[in-house]
């Protein structure tokens, strides 16, 4: 029996490892994802962790099955969250409207705007004079595979407009950004 639950242990071991490996790959993404996605994922880890810890001291067939049970709920509530999550991202991206601003309406001055949107945020610094974009600086984009996005701003200010066509292969970053100028140039608006 001694060696059945040393290969049980064991199998607790790996994944307990496996979630903690899995957390350290996610949270170089810390910035890119809701908060309650890493609170969900910590207590996973933390209880598959003490249910290891458990299941080792205790030396019972009964606690391999419970470890199992409850890494199995742990990680299907981070799962759910996960889905939940992506799903508010998703349509949050679907929302935003593509319109431009009257250039003419807008004051001379430099304005910050931003844009949020869960898994991409972006902060971008308009500057305008004579109702011309002279500059806009990117001044935070926070992203997964929307880098190639960025250079959207040169775009905007080159056709002197904030409706123009999204970035290939970065469509939700370029509606980010785009949005942010928006939010930047409507703070002139006289």
């Amino acid at each position: 029996m001694k060696d059945k639950i040393s290969v049980k242990t064991v199998v607790c071991l790996i994944l307990f490892l496996g979630g903690l490996i899995y957390g350290a790959t996610t949270l170089q993404l810390i910035g890119h994802r809701p908060p309650i996605i890493f609170i969900t994922l910590g207590v996973a880890i933390l209880g598959l962790g003490l249910m290891f810890f458990y299941s080792i001291k205790g030396k019972r067939p009964e606690n391999f099955k419970k470890v199992v049970m409850i890494a199995v709920v742990l990680l299907a509530a981070y799962g759910i969250t996960e889905m939940v999550c992506n799903q508010k991202y998703q349509e949050q991206v679907a929302a935003m409207q593509d319109w431009d601003v009257d250039l003419n309406t807008v004051e001379d001055g430099t304005y910050i705007g931003t844009s949020d949107v869960g898994y991409i945020k972006a902060e971008v610094k308009v500057k305008i004079k004579d109702h011309i974009i002279k500059d806009i600086k990117l001044v935070k984009h926070i992203n997964e595979r929307g880098t190639p996005a960025e250079k959207i701003v040169d775009v905007i200010v080159q056709q002197q407009k904030v409706d123009v066509e999204a970035v290939s292969s970065a469509t939700n970053s370029s509606k980010v950004i785009k949005t942010a100028v928006k939010n930047a140039l409507l703070q002139g608006v006289r």
